[in-house]
């Protein structure tokens, strides 16, 4: 595997030359600092991009070019990133080997049409284009609270500081979406391009030096982006927990306690809380959180705790009944103290760090994950794999104790059922 950086005038091209796949994928990716009043028109402008373009100005003719490249893949998507916002077009295609002489050329020229050529006539994108997108992200939007799990944790983190980027529905919010119009979604376009820094990521068995020259004929965007970006939340630790309970029509109770992590060192964020969440309610049915609250009480139907680190936080989540609320709390309590004792053995550290090395190696098997490892390494210093796969055989015991101690609790967040809820559990 040969991994190289290619510094371009307006953007940068990474690449990874591998033969150990029969696709390959590329990702353009543009990158802004979160902003609550544009991600509406943000996420809009993307999903737009990557319907349809002048040059394929239907969906129809978009559907029969991917045909045409043996079935190639091309969509867009927008993804919050701690305080910033990735919008990333991606390319999903053959290994040029199998294909037609030209097919390496047409096949990446498919991308930056979309993005650089954009079905906008007298200044206005395409009405017909625009309906669909508009009506898709509007169901988007409306059907967030069908999904309770993730309608929980929004709500929780907003409870903590809705204020905070952390907060923010990445989607976009209705009265936003309500404001835009194909006339001041062409206008934003300009500025996007205007605001975002560019990263070019392409994995797969090519010819790196053509892919390089054949991306600085396509990509046309003149302008540079000069803003530092910053990916870290800063979510303050709070003297008095917070606790809410809001009332939903959902047929169980969700429980979410949210905890500051901002202590943590390098090595704990990157590898230690790894084999902690493991052991303690992100791994298998023998975590602490799973024990307590599921096998020993009946509380619960599921639990399970999860790590956003560029966020500084760390998120408890029980699917409970309300009136489980305060007992639940005492449970997981306890299950973090024993952390913090020590109440944890050497077989339980092995057995997460085996788990946590089989999951490093399963992101080694596909193109998206080599390609993703790459992509925040770039960003963000994070580990490659074959690093994290060295280092998470080094944690010890007292780094997870110490790991432990440093996690402090900021809200208790309950979404109560409806008067049913006692019949599922």
């Amino acid at each position: 595997m040969i991994y190289k950086k290619y510094k371009n005038e307006n953007y940068n091209l990474y690449t990874i030359k591998t033969d150990k796949f029969k696709s390959c994928l590329m990702e353009v990716v543009f990158s802004k600092p979160l902003d609550k009043s544009k991600v509406t028109i943000d996420n809009f402008l993307v999903e737009n991009l990557g319907y349809t373009c002048k040059k394929y100005p239907k969906r129809k003719n978009m559907v029969e070019k991917l045909e045409d490249l043996y079935a190639a893949s091309c969509y867009s998507v927008t993804t919050k990133v701690g305080n910033v916002l990735f919008s990333n077009f991606i390319l999903e295609f053959l290994d040029p080997k199998y294909c037609d002489k030209n097919y390496l050329k047409d096949v990446l020229e498919l991308p930056f049409e979309m993005i650089f050529n954009p079905n906008i006539t007298n200044n206005e994108f395409d009405i017909k284009t625009f309906n669909i997108i508009k009506n898709r992200i509007r169901a988007s939007i409306s059907s967030l609270k069908e999904n309770v799990t993730r309608y929980a944790i929004q709500e929780s983190l907003k409870a903590m500081d809705k204020d905070s980027p952390s907060s923010i529905n990445s989607i976009g919010y209705l009265k936003d979406l309500e404001e835009i119009d194909p006339e001041t979604l062409a206008e934003y376009y300009n500025e996007f391009l205007k605001t975002c820094t560019c990263d070019i990521y392409v994995i797969g068995n090519l010819d790196m030096e053509e892919v390089n020259m054949l991306i600085n004929k396509y990509y046309r965007n003149r302008y540079l982006s000069t803003d530092k970006l910053n990916y870290f939340v800063d979510n303050k630790p709070v003297r008095k927990v917070k606790e809410q309970i809001e009332t939903g029509s959902y047929t169980q109770s969700t429980l979410i306690q949210i905890y500051n992590t901002n202590t943590f060192t390098e090595r704990e964020y990157n590898y230690v809380i790894h084999v902690f969440n493991y052991i303690f309610g992100n791994g298998s049915l023998t975590t602490k959180l799973n024990k307590y609250l599921r096998e020993e009480n009946g509380m619960c139907y599921s639990t399970y705790s999860m790590y956003q680190k560029l966020d500084g936080l760390f998120l408890i989540y029980v699917g409970t009944q309300s009136k489980y609320k305060d007992k639940c709390s005492k449970l997981i309590a306890k299950a973090l103290k024993e952390m913090v004792k020590g109440e944890f053995t050497e077989e339980d550290i092995d057995y997460a760090k085996k788990a946590l090395l089989s999951s490093v190696k399963s992101s080694q098997d596909t193109p998206s994950g080599l390609l993703d490892n790459y992509v925040f390494n770039s960003k963000l210093g994070t580990p490659l794999l074959k690093e994290r796969a060295k280092e998470l055989q080094t944690i010890t015991k007292e780094e997870i104790i110490t790991l432990a101690k440093k996690i402090k609790l900021n809200t208790i967040y309950m979404l109560k059922g409806n008067e049913n809820e006692e019949n599922w559990i």
